[in-house]
Protein backbone atom coordinates (compact mmCIF):
# COMPACT_ATOMS: atom_id res chain seq x y z
CA UNK A 1 0.00 0.00 0.00
CA UNK A 2 3.04 2.63 0.84
CA UNK A 3 4.29 1.66 -2.40
CA UNK A 4 1.96 2.66 -4.78
CA UNK A 5 0.48 5.74 -2.14
CA UNK A 6 4.15 7.29 -2.28
CA UNK A 7 4.43 6.03 -6.11
CA UNK A 8 1.16 7.87 -7.18
CA UNK A 9 1.72 11.10 -5.25
CA UNK A 10 5.58 11.80 -6.11
CA UNK A 11 5.01 11.81 -9.29
CA UNK A 12 2.13 13.76 -9.41
CA UNK A 13 4.01 16.74 -7.29
CA UNK A 14 6.01 16.65 -10.33
CA UNK A 15 3.42 16.56 -13.34
CA UNK A 16 1.56 19.29 -11.23
CA UNK A 17 4.10 21.57 -11.74
CA UNK A 18 4.65 20.93 -15.60
CA UNK A 19 1.68 20.30 -17.55
CA UNK A 20 -0.79 22.97 -18.70
CA UNK A 21 -4.60 22.81 -17.93
CA UNK A 22 -6.78 20.82 -19.87
CA UNK A 23 -10.24 19.55 -20.60
CA UNK A 24 -11.36 17.80 -18.60
CA UNK A 25 -10.19 20.40 -15.31
CA UNK A 26 -7.73 17.35 -13.93
CA UNK A 27 -7.15 13.77 -14.76
CA UNK A 28 -4.48 10.74 -14.59
CA UNK A 29 -3.91 8.45 -16.57
CA UNK A 30 -2.52 5.59 -14.69
CA UNK A 31 -0.72 1.65 -15.28
CA UNK A 32 -1.57 0.14 -12.30
CA UNK A 33 0.76 -3.10 -13.09
CA UNK A 34 3.83 -0.83 -12.43
CA UNK A 35 2.65 1.72 -10.52
CA UNK A 36 3.35 4.69 -13.17
CA UNK A 37 1.75 7.60 -13.66
CA UNK A 38 1.89 8.04 -17.30
CA UNK A 39 0.16 11.67 -18.05
CA UNK A 40 -1.96 14.04 -16.12
CA UNK A 41 -3.17 17.03 -15.36
CA UNK A 42 -3.93 19.48 -12.44
CA UNK A 43 -3.19 15.74 -10.35
CA UNK A 44 -3.39 17.61 -6.92
CA UNK A 45 -6.25 20.09 -7.75
CA UNK A 46 -8.88 19.65 -5.06
CA UNK A 47 -12.41 18.90 -6.62
CA UNK A 48 -16.00 17.40 -5.79
CA UNK A 49 -15.88 14.10 -6.98
CA UNK A 50 -19.85 13.69 -6.65
CA UNK A 51 -20.92 9.90 -6.83
CA UNK A 52 -17.26 8.93 -7.10
CA UNK A 53 -17.50 8.50 -3.21
CA UNK A 54 -19.49 5.78 -3.58
CA UNK A 55 -16.27 3.76 -3.68
CA UNK A 56 -15.21 4.89 -0.32
CA UNK A 57 -18.85 4.08 0.67
CA UNK A 58 -18.83 0.26 -0.85
CA UNK A 59 -15.08 -0.32 0.64
CA UNK A 60 -16.01 0.83 4.38
CA UNK A 61 -19.01 -0.70 4.20
CA UNK A 62 -17.69 -4.26 3.43
CA UNK A 63 -14.77 -3.55 5.88
CA UNK A 64 -17.31 -2.96 8.66
CA UNK A 65 -19.71 -5.20 7.71
CA UNK A 66 -17.27 -8.25 7.74
CA UNK A 67 -18.81 -10.78 5.19
CA UNK A 68 -22.29 -10.60 7.22
CA UNK A 69 -24.44 -12.12 4.68
CA UNK A 70 -27.48 -11.74 6.81
CA UNK A 71 -27.39 -7.87 6.31
CA UNK A 72 -30.61 -6.38 5.33
CA UNK A 73 -31.54 -2.64 5.58
CA UNK A 74 -34.66 -0.39 4.56
CA UNK A 75 -34.86 2.53 2.61
CA UNK A 76 -36.81 5.23 4.69
CA UNK A 77 -37.05 9.18 5.25
CA UNK A 78 -33.98 9.20 6.80
CA UNK A 79 -32.50 8.51 3.34
CA UNK A 80 -33.65 11.44 1.34
CA UNK A 81 -31.78 13.75 -0.92
CA UNK A 82 -32.65 17.07 0.70
CA UNK A 83 -29.19 18.29 -0.93
CA UNK A 84 -30.22 18.10 -4.85
CA UNK A 85 -33.72 16.52 -4.97
CA UNK A 86 -32.90 13.00 -6.33
CA UNK A 87 -35.46 10.24 -6.16
CA UNK A 88 -35.10 6.56 -5.90
CA UNK A 89 -37.19 3.52 -8.28
CA UNK A 90 -35.79 1.33 -5.00
CA UNK A 91 -39.47 0.60 -2.37
CA UNK A 92 -39.46 2.11 0.60
CA UNK A 93 -39.92 0.88 4.13
CA UNK A 94 -39.19 -2.99 3.17
CA UNK A 95 -35.85 -4.86 4.30
CA UNK A 96 -33.60 -5.18 0.78
CA UNK A 97 -30.31 -7.40 1.24
CA UNK A 98 -27.50 -4.80 1.71
CA UNK A 99 -26.10 -7.21 -1.16
CA UNK A 100 -28.68 -5.90 -3.62
CA UNK A 101 -28.32 -2.37 -2.59
CA UNK A 102 -24.60 -2.41 -3.44
CA UNK A 103 -25.62 -3.11 -7.16
CA UNK A 104 -28.27 -0.50 -7.02
CA UNK A 105 -25.60 2.33 -5.74
CA UNK A 106 -22.46 1.44 -7.82
CA UNK A 107 -24.22 0.25 -10.79
CA UNK A 108 -27.04 2.90 -11.25
CA UNK A 109 -25.32 5.27 -8.74
CA UNK A 110 -28.58 5.37 -6.48
CA UNK A 111 -28.44 7.48 -3.96
CA UNK A 112 -30.85 6.12 -1.41
CA UNK A 113 -28.43 2.89 -1.39
CA UNK A 114 -25.84 4.44 -0.39
CA UNK A 115 -27.73 6.09 2.27
CA UNK A 116 -28.88 2.74 3.63
CA UNK A 117 -26.10 0.92 3.59
CA UNK A 118 -24.36 4.08 5.48
CA UNK A 119 -27.25 2.73 8.57
CA UNK A 120 -27.16 -1.06 7.95
CA UNK A 121 -23.91 -1.86 10.27
CA UNK A 122 -25.57 -2.42 14.18
CA UNK A 123 -24.01 0.17 16.56
CA UNK A 124 -22.79 2.46 13.44
CA UNK A 125 -24.63 5.70 12.42
CA UNK A 126 -24.44 7.76 9.36
CA UNK A 127 -22.35 9.76 11.16
CA UNK A 128 -19.87 7.40 12.35
CA UNK A 129 -20.11 5.88 8.68
CA UNK A 130 -18.35 8.87 6.82
CA UNK A 131 -16.40 9.43 9.85
CA UNK A 132 -14.93 5.86 8.81
CA UNK A 133 -14.42 7.05 5.57
CA UNK A 134 -12.31 9.78 6.62
CA UNK A 135 -10.13 7.59 8.56
CA UNK A 136 -9.73 5.03 5.68
CA UNK A 137 -8.89 7.88 3.50
CA UNK A 138 -6.12 8.47 5.86
CA UNK A 139 -4.70 5.46 6.62
CA UNK A 140 -4.57 5.03 2.68
CA UNK A 141 -2.40 7.96 2.11
CA UNK A 142 -5.37 10.19 -0.02
CA UNK A 143 -3.85 13.59 2.11
CA UNK A 144 -5.95 15.63 0.29
CA UNK A 145 -9.56 13.77 -0.22
CA UNK A 146 -12.77 14.48 2.45
CA UNK A 147 -15.92 12.88 3.15
CA UNK A 148 -19.08 14.91 4.07
CA UNK A 149 -21.98 12.22 3.45
CA UNK A 150 -21.87 8.85 1.55
CA UNK A 151 -23.32 9.23 -1.83
CA UNK A 152 -21.28 12.33 -3.11
CA UNK A 153 -24.09 14.72 -3.48
CA UNK A 154 -22.66 17.28 -0.95
CA UNK A 155 -20.04 19.24 -2.96
CA UNK A 156 -17.75 19.00 0.40
CA UNK A 157 -16.89 15.47 -0.83
CA UNK A 158 -13.55 16.18 -2.48
CA UNK A 159 -10.72 14.75 -4.02
CA UNK A 160 -7.85 14.62 -6.03
CA UNK A 161 -6.96 12.71 -9.23
CA UNK A 162 -4.04 11.46 -7.59
CA UNK A 163 -6.33 10.28 -4.45
CA UNK A 164 -8.48 8.40 -6.45
CA UNK A 165 -5.97 6.48 -8.35
CA UNK A 166 -5.20 5.39 -4.86
CA UNK A 167 -9.00 4.72 -4.23
CA UNK A 168 -9.29 3.02 -7.05
CA UNK A 169 -6.24 0.59 -6.14
CA UNK A 170 -7.64 -0.72 -2.95
CA UNK A 171 -11.07 -0.93 -4.51
CA UNK A 172 -9.61 -3.43 -7.51
CA UNK A 173 -8.48 -5.60 -4.95
CA UNK A 174 -12.09 -5.85 -3.73
CA UNK A 175 -13.82 -8.49 -5.77
CA UNK A 176 -17.33 -7.53 -4.33
CA UNK A 177 -16.71 -3.65 -5.89
CA UNK A 178 -14.71 -5.31 -9.12
CA UNK A 179 -17.33 -7.23 -10.18
CA UNK A 180 -20.11 -4.94 -9.43
CA UNK A 181 -18.77 -1.92 -10.99
CA UNK A 182 -18.48 -3.76 -14.20
CA UNK A 183 -21.93 -4.93 -14.60
CA UNK A 184 -23.22 -3.31 -17.56
CA UNK A 185 -27.21 -3.93 -16.53
CA UNK A 186 -28.35 -6.00 -13.46
CA UNK A 187 -31.90 -6.57 -11.75
CA UNK A 188 -32.55 -5.84 -8.02
CA UNK A 189 -34.42 -7.84 -6.08
CA UNK A 190 -35.84 -5.63 -3.71
CA UNK A 191 -38.51 -7.49 -1.79
CA UNK A 192 -41.24 -6.58 -3.19
CA UNK A 193 -40.08 -6.04 -6.42
CA UNK A 194 -37.46 -6.21 -8.66
CA UNK A 195 -35.87 -3.17 -10.10
CA UNK A 196 -34.01 -3.03 -13.28
CA UNK A 197 -30.52 -0.56 -13.29
CA UNK A 198 -28.12 0.33 -16.38
CA UNK A 199 -24.52 1.22 -15.56
CA UNK A 200 -24.28 4.90 -15.73
CA UNK A 201 -20.74 4.24 -17.48
CA UNK A 202 -21.37 4.06 -21.50
CA UNK A 203 -18.55 2.69 -22.07
CA UNK A 204 -19.15 -0.42 -20.41
CA UNK A 205 -23.46 -0.25 -21.30
CA UNK A 206 -22.55 -0.07 -25.12
CA UNK A 207 -20.13 -2.64 -24.29
CA UNK A 208 -16.77 -1.23 -25.89
CA UNK A 209 -15.31 -2.33 -23.18
CA UNK A 210 -15.06 -4.43 -20.06
CA UNK A 211 -13.59 -3.30 -16.91
CA UNK A 212 -11.68 -3.88 -13.76
CA UNK A 213 -13.16 -1.04 -12.11
CA UNK A 214 -15.53 1.77 -13.20
CA UNK A 215 -17.43 4.77 -11.08
CA UNK A 216 -19.21 7.65 -12.94
CA UNK A 217 -20.37 10.54 -11.22
CA UNK A 218 -21.95 13.99 -11.65
CA UNK A 219 -23.63 17.10 -9.62
CA UNK A 220 -23.69 20.77 -10.74
CA UNK A 221 -20.39 21.61 -8.38
CA UNK A 222 -18.50 18.98 -9.63
CA UNK A 223 -19.32 18.43 -13.63
CA UNK A 224 -19.34 15.25 -15.00
CA UNK A 225 -16.43 12.48 -13.39
CA UNK A 226 -15.16 9.11 -13.98
CA UNK A 227 -13.11 6.70 -12.90
CA UNK A 228 -12.21 3.49 -15.35
CA UNK A 229 -9.75 0.87 -14.81
CA UNK A 230 -9.37 -0.77 -18.45
CA UNK A 231 -9.87 -4.76 -17.96
CA UNK A 232 -8.18 -5.29 -21.80
CA UNK A 233 -5.04 -5.61 -23.39
CA UNK A 234 -2.83 -2.50 -23.36
CA UNK A 235 0.36 -4.28 -24.16
CA UNK A 236 1.93 -4.98 -20.68
CA UNK A 237 -0.12 -2.55 -19.09
CA UNK A 238 -3.32 -2.00 -17.01
CA UNK A 239 -4.60 1.03 -17.55
CA UNK A 240 -6.57 3.58 -15.77
CA UNK A 241 -7.96 6.98 -16.77
CA UNK A 242 -9.72 9.17 -14.05
CA UNK A 243 -11.02 12.50 -14.93
CA UNK A 244 -13.03 15.32 -13.16
CA UNK A 245 -14.97 18.17 -14.48
CA UNK A 246 -15.81 17.08 -17.76
CA UNK A 247 -18.68 19.28 -19.53
CA UNK A 248 -21.04 16.51 -19.87
CA UNK A 249 -21.13 12.56 -19.93
CA UNK A 250 -20.65 12.04 -23.36
CA UNK A 251 -17.68 14.15 -22.96
CA UNK A 252 -15.56 12.01 -20.24
CA UNK A 253 -16.67 8.76 -22.12
CA UNK A 254 -14.73 10.65 -24.85
CA UNK A 255 -11.86 11.50 -22.92
CA UNK A 256 -12.01 8.27 -21.50
CA UNK A 257 -11.67 6.65 -24.77
CA UNK A 258 -9.64 8.76 -26.90
CA UNK A 259 -6.70 7.91 -24.00
CA UNK A 260 -7.48 3.91 -23.52
CA UNK A 261 -6.61 4.23 -27.90
CA UNK A 262 -4.02 6.22 -27.50
CA UNK A 263 -2.34 3.04 -24.74
CA UNK A 264 -3.53 0.25 -27.52
CA UNK A 265 -6.01 -0.72 -25.04
CA UNK A 266 -8.09 -3.07 -27.99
Amino acid sequence: MKKITKSILAASALLSSTLSFANPSAYIVYDFKHNQVLEGSNLNTVRPIASVTKLMTANVFLKLNNGNSSCFNEINSLDNDTLKGTSTRLPKNVPIPCSELLYAMLVSSDNYAASSLSRSIPGVSRERFVQEMNKQASEWGMTNTSFSDPSGLSPRNVSTVANLAILSHHSMKQDVIRNITNTRSTVVDANVKKVSFNNTNALLRNGKYNGLLSKTGFTREAGYNLVFVNGQSCGDRTIGVISLNNKSSSERAGFTDNKLSQYHCN
